[in-house]
């Protein structure tokens, strides 16, 4: 009676450490897909704003007076335009990605002529 009590014992024991081991790794395994998700997103919203920093040098290109005082959505790309202002000779852009609800900021100095528009910098 008492080898079989033994015997019972070490397999729940044995069992149940077991069953803990899996459920720790599956929660590593489901924070990894989350933060690889996460970072997928972010890189997808760093385009986005990218877009809208084109999508504001056409703009420009179009109309020279060009400006935004109050934030511009354009669903479509995920993206808004934040602003464009005049400082030190060039035109600031400013916008951000907004896809998933994770916001990635992007800023660009342009410069106009009568012809041509002239990326000076990205941030």
């Amino acid at each position: 009676m008492n080898k079989g009590f033994i015997a019972l014992s070490l397999i729940i024991s044995v069992t149940s450490l077991l069953l803990a081991f899996s459920y720790t790794q599956s929660i590593e395994i489901a924070l990894f897909f989350d933060q690889t998700r996460l970072k997928e997103y972010r890189s997808m919203n760093y385009y986005n704003a990218y877009s809208c920093i084109d999508q504001a040098i056409l703009n420009i290109s179009h109309d020279y007076f060009y400006t935004v005082s109050t934030s511009t959505e354009i669903k479509d790309l995920h993206c808004v335009i934040d602003s464009t202002k005049n400082e030190n000779g060039l035109r600031v852009i400013r916008s951000h990605g907004n896809y998933k609800n994770i916001q990635v900021k992007r800023q660009t100095k342009v410069k106009v002529y009568d012809t041509k528009v002239e990326v000076i910098s990205t941030d």
